[in-house]
């Protein structure tokens, strides 16, 4: 991590001395999905976006990019573990964090109305699990907490994006993107992690 904050101060400092051209995305994604009999589970998803892209040629640009996404299970079922306890619901957290660095190659030049964009690139996701038991004591009723934490996972990844600016000024534009992170070279799991965002870029 702090590698690449430092390879972020250094980029954003060449560029200020070479006068590149630059642009800031900030992106967000929300879901929920309520389910159950009563619907009394849910799954909620969360993610947020950035990058800072700049331009080596008219079109083309390296790439900086963060991503952290939570992913939170909850649900409300009561399972019996024995005839003194039983699980009345749990909560399940999956974060991830990733860092990643690429290219990204714009299909219209800087000033279009609509500028549509791929990016392509190498990234470290770093993911921890874990999940919480409400376990209910039959005799007495009295309700409590299991922590299990599951651990962390780091893995190499590859990141690929398409997406589309919106101009609205000549400094600041509406983006909505689609992206997927998977494994590296394990290309068949590409569809299994899609992200759709919406945001905006800020032209420096």
């Amino acid at each position: 991590m702090k590698g690449y904050l430092a390879a972020f101060i250094l980029c954003f400092l060449s560029i200020k001395s070479a006068q590149a051209v630059v642009e800031l995305d900030g992106e967000f994604n929300y879901r929920k999905q309520v389910y159950g009999s009563t619907r009394q589970n849910d799954v909620v998803s969360r993610t947020y976006s950035g990058s800072m892209a700049i331009y080596l040629f008219d079109l083309t640009a390296i790439e900086l990019s963060y991503m952290q996404n939570a992913d939170i299970t909850t649900e409300h079922n009561t399972i019996a573990i024995n005839s003194a306890y039983s699980i009345i619901g749990f909560q399940n957290r999956v974060d991830s964090q990733l860092y990643g660095v690429g290219l990204r190659q714009a299909l219209a030049p800087r000033g279009s109305r609509f500028r549509p964009m791929l990016s392509l690139g190498y990234g470290k996701q770093f993911t921890h699990y874990q999940t919480n038991y409400d376990i209910k004591t039959e005799a007495s009723g009295l309700v409590f907490t299991v922590n299990d934490s599951s651990g962390k996972s780091r893995v190499d990844s590859v990141t690929a994006s398409f997406g589309l600016q919106i101009g609205l000024t000549q400094r600041f534009a509406l983006k909505c993107s689609v992206k997927t992170v998977f494994p590296a070279f394990r290309t068949g799991l590409a569809q299994d992690n899609m992200s759709y965002l919406a945001g905006f870029t800020w032209y420096l």
